[in-house]
């Protein structure tokens, strides 16, 4: 098997996580996929990077070149289409990286399973996550923005990420 057909399989293989990945960093079905298309074309022209008889572990060098492509389209795609929003936090992206690594394979019931897990939280803590993670507030601006203490806010975050991870744990153990 060539570098290209291995690269291939490894892709096809790992659609559905990359995609997921993709989409947790844009949140816009319609990019995420434009996305996951453009990273697939540099993927598969970076195949000669790849040894056909080393390791293709999909949580080794393939994942991670996979996914850096990945953060790398999502996060300038965001710049160029929606310049109002802020950056998203590094703390947020190197979790999301954590929790893809954490499965291994194709497995795109851990971002099912993180979106049902948000849904069923009580709406203020989606409005900390999304106030945290996704416009990138610093907890004192958090704590500020919705009228708690900064150590509330650091306490409900330890909360919040215990109970996500339990749910996901949960969830991927109960097949759901």
């Amino acid at each position: 098997m060539d570098n290209h057909e291995a690269v291939t399989r490894l892709l096809l293989s790992r659609r559905r996580s990359l995609h997921a990945y993709i989409s947790a960093i844009v949140r816009d079905a319609a990019l995420a996929e434009e996305l996951f298309q453009d990273v697939s074309v540099v993927i598969l022209q970076r195949a000669g990077d790849f040894d056909p008889n080393g390791d293709f572990d999909p949580n080794g060098d393939f994942w991670v070149l996979a996914r850096g492509i990945a953060r790398r389209q999502a996060l300038a795609a965001l710049r160029e289409r929606k310049p109002s929003l802020k950056s998203l936090s590094p703390d947020f992206l190197d979790a999301l990286d954590e929790g893809f690594d954490a499965v291994p394979g194709d497995d795109a019931a851990l971002a099912d399973a993180l979106g049902r897990c948000i849904e069923a939280m009580p709406a203020a803590w989606r409005d900390i996550v999304a106030l945290r993670y996704w416009d990138s507030l610093a907890v004192e601006a958090v704590a500020t923005r919705v009228r708690q203490t900064t150590n509330t806010i650091s306490t409900m975050l330890n909360q919040i990420r215990a109970r996500l991870a339990d749910g996901v744990r949960r969830q991927l153990d109960a097949g759901v």
